[in-house]
């Protein structure tokens, strides 16, 4: 029996074609002419004196007053962790195994319909 994609694939094409001419214009008609687009530089004025102008609790007074401490430049990374190991380990395991698949996955196909 032959299989004929006629059925579903031309309704996806479609669809795939109409999905991407959204998306393309989709951003270009919803911009808004620059004149009417603040910037940025205005924007970050405004929002610094809003926050200035909020009122300070005593915890905000009181953590602003003492300096933070000193942190260290020598972090742990990722992979230094057991999380890390952990997925360098199951990065290390895929891999063999998809090798190991690919040398010994020649085996012929016994098939009826073949």
């Amino acid at each position: 029996m032959r299989r004929r994609f006629g059925s579903w694939a031309r309704p996806m094409a479609g669809l795939l074609a109409l999905t991407l001419a959204l998306a393309i214009a989709g951003p270009a008609s919803a911009a808004e002419p620059a004149s009417k687009i603040a910037r940025p530089q205005t924007l970050t004025a405004s929002a610094r004196a809003s926050v200035a102008a909020l009122p300070m609790s005593a915890a905000q007074a009181q953590a602003k007053a003492t300096p933070a401490p000193a942190t260290t430049s020598g972090s742990k990374g990722f992979f230094s962790t057991g999380a890390g190991k952990a997925a360098i380990v199951l990065m290390a395991a895929g891999t063999g195994f998809m090798v190991y698949s690919a040398f010994h996955d020649n085996n012929p196909v016994h098939s009826q319909f073949r």
